[in-house]
Formats: structure tokens, C-alpha cells, sequence
């Protein structure tokens, strides 16, 4: 039976014209490309994980977004000026400037938007982890700390 679905699907593919087997294999590569660019590595750190581990854990509201070119170990990528509005650790400026590289730990945020952010600092820059719990505070509200979770009235 497998032999025969293989066979089957070999000459189902020997049919295909030359340029949609282009398009065929060219989707392939770029649908695994994506998938491996997603991978974290470090895996998802735990809820408490990441808030020990971030300098600052913060809610704000991203104000600009600007273009940065690559320097010294970092790629290209954009910063982002980001208006803290609630502070649950750490003592970051007011505004804090967030630098999100063009890699696998891209964390692409939109000017107007409130996020809940876990901050870390790495090589004299503000970064995001992008496998972890930061994200637009409207999706993550279930990890807003729980002190400063607002009861109903």
C-alpha cells in the first residue's frame, strides 16, 4: 500500500510542469525558513522565568518607530520609543528606547499600540525576548502581574 501511494505521488509529480515545480519547491523553502526563524532556542522561559530575568517589566505605549542600521553586534533593526505607563519592576527611563534587530529575535511592535513589555538589557541596548510573555496588552492580560490586576467594581 505504501509502495504504491509512493509511486502514486512520483507520478503525480513527474506530470507537474517544470515551472510549478519551481513554485512547488520555492513555497517548501520558504514555508521551512520561516518555521526555523521562529525557533527559540533558549525554548519559553516559565512566567516567573522571564520576570526574573528582566530588568524591568513594564506596560507602555510605543510613541516612534525608527530605522537603525547594523553596528557592532547587532543587525539591522528598528527602535522603538516606548511611553511607560505602569511599572511592576525595575526603574526604567521615561521614555524607554527598545531596539528590536532584523533576526529570530525580532519583536515587532506598532506606533499607538499598549504592550506589555519584559525588558531586558544586553550589550547597552533595551531588548524584548520574543519567545516569552510580552505582547500586546490587549492578548496578555493574563500575565499582567498579579499586583497590579484591577478587580471589577
Amino acid at each position: 500500500m505504501v509502495k504504491n501511494l509512493m509511486k502514486t505521488q512520483k507520478q503525480l509529480y513527474k506530470n507537474v510542469r517544470p515551472e510549478i515545480k519551481v513554485v512547488i519547491i520555492s513555497l517548501s523553502l520558504l514555508l521551512t525558513s520561516s518555521l526555523a526563524a521562529a525557533v527559540c532556542l533558549k525554548g519559553h522561559p516559565s512566567i516567573d522565568e522571564e520576570y526574573g530575568d528582566s530588568q524591568s517589566v513594564l506596560i507602555g505605549e510605543v510613541k516612534l518607530k525608527r530605522s537603525v542600521p547594523e553596528s557592532g553586534a547587532y543587525y539591522d533593526g528598528d527602535e522603538y520609543t516606548v511611553e511607560v505607563r505602569e511599572i511592576f519592576k525595575g526603574n526604567p527611563t521615561n521614555p524607554i528606547i527598545i531596539f528590536s534587530e532584523n533576526s529570530s529575535r525580532r519583536f515587532p511592535m506598532t506606533v499607538a499600540e499598549t504592550y506589555l513589555l519584559f525588558v531586558l538589557y544586553e550589550l547597552g541596548r533595551y531588548q524584548i525576548n520574543n519567545c516569552g510573555y510580552s505582547g500586546l496588552l490587549s492578548e496578555q492580560q493574563n500575565f499582567v502581574p498579579m499586583e497590579a490586576r484591577h478587580e471589577p467594581a
